[in-house]
């Protein structure tokens, strides 16, 4: 005698092209945790910048941002793994 579930699977793995927008949307997410750890690490500096015009702040926000699109490219850091596993794997027991 085979007993069927009576309750289908919460979740299943989400298709192939939704799998490709996870990875996208988990390193976009990267990139800008990244960015923002950037930002309050300059932000913490000792007293006034001596070069604190508004030309350097814009030329500094614009490295931020570049340095924080290849850390995120590179495997290393394992945040956009760790976001995309999350919303790829099913259901699991109820967690």
């Amino acid at each position: 005698m085979q007993i069927s579930p009576s309750v289908p699977p919460i979740a299943s793995a989400p298709p192939d092209g939704r799998q490709s927008d996870i990875r996208k949307a988990a390193a976009g997410f990267e990139e800008m945790f990244l960015v923002f750890m950037l930002r309050a690490g300059r932000a913490g500096g000792v007293g006034d910048n001596i070069t604190g015009s508004a030309a350097v702040t814009a030329t500094r926000d614009m490295l931020d941002a570049q340095l924080a699109r290849s850390a995120a490219s590179m495997p290393r850091l394992g945040i956009a793994e760790a976001v995309a596993r999350q919303f790829s794997s099913p259901a699991q027991g109820g967690r």
